[in-house]
């Protein structure tokens, strides 16, 4: 009997053994193509502002609807930010479909000679970006960490986007700062990341969805609040760190108050 118990655990073992060879064999893949990836897909936007220029990063809070934009910035439309009508937006970035379903044909459509658009991926299926829209849009992809290794926002930010899966965070308006600070800006302005309740816009949705996602952002920001705002900490010595000449300027805050020089424009 203990003879076979001793075989049943050797079998076990060596199956697990085998089952960690292939999963670390499949994570060291994914990193090479990742490392092929994002050589085509930001190499050509590091240092693209030369310390030069100014970045506004536009979430899409309700606060969004406040802003008067800054001239002569680059501005970032995060997820469906690129709506507000005011801005005629540089780039759109995005990581997973549950933010952009709802306005998956405005990105297409959206300035296609001028808007760059950043698509990222996820490992969860309801959050992946269809392939087709990133071929519609003409989109550059980008691999996150959660798809990589499944670290998801036990990730470390990314210095070398052109090398490494740009670190999952928490919401897609933290991501998004690790591809505005790999541009060297002079400033970097934060606008539309409230922390406190719906979208500015709601897209193709119904009154229905648009109810429900809002109970489910408002547990969220309640939730989760302290974290969110540790791993803003984390972004703000992170650009300390490596790109100290870069301002982080909080435009017109909500629940993002007293991390970065807060601005408020009314």
């Amino acid at each position: 009997m203990a003879g076979k118990i001793k075989k049943w655990i050797k079998k076990s073992c060596q199956g697990a053994m085998e089952d960690q060879t292939i999963q670390m064999a499949m994570i060291v893949s994914n990193l090479i193509a990742t490392q092929a990836l994002h050589r085509e897909t930001f190499l050509p936007f590091k240092n693209y502002c030369n310390g030069k220029k100014e970045i506004v990063v536009c979430g899409a809070g309700p606060s969004l609807n406040d802003y008067q934009p800054i001239e002569g910035a680059l501005h970032i439309g995060v997820n469906r930010a690129f709506l507000y009508e005011k801005v005629n937006f540089d780039f759109i970035f995005a990581q997973d479909y549950e933010g952009i379903y709802m306005v998956e044909e405005e990105i297409v459509q959206y300035r296609p000679d001028s808007c760059v658009k950043f698509l990222g991926t996820q490992i969860i299926d309801h959050k992946k970006i269809p392939e087709s829209l990133i071929i519609r849009s003409k989109a550059r992809k980008f691999d996150t960490d959660w798809y990589i290794p499944g670290t998801g926002t036990g990730g470390q930010l990314v210095v070398d986007l052109d090398r490494k899966p740009l670190c999952n965070m928490y919401n897609v308006g933290q991501s998004v700062m690790q591809l505005a600070l790999y541009m060297n800006p002079s400033k970097i302005y934060i606008v539309g990341c409230d922390m406190s309740g719906n979208h500015f816009a709601p897209g193709h949705q119904t009154e229905e969805q648009v109810k429900q996602e809002g109970l489910e952002l408002k547990k969220i920001w309640e939730r989760d609040t302290q974290a969110l705002i540790a791993r803003w900490k984390e972004i703000k010595e992170f650009a300390r760190i490596y790109y100290p000449q870069t301002e982080i300027v909080s435009v017109n805050p909500i629940g993002l108050k007293g991390v970065f020089t807060d601005l408020y424009q009314h």
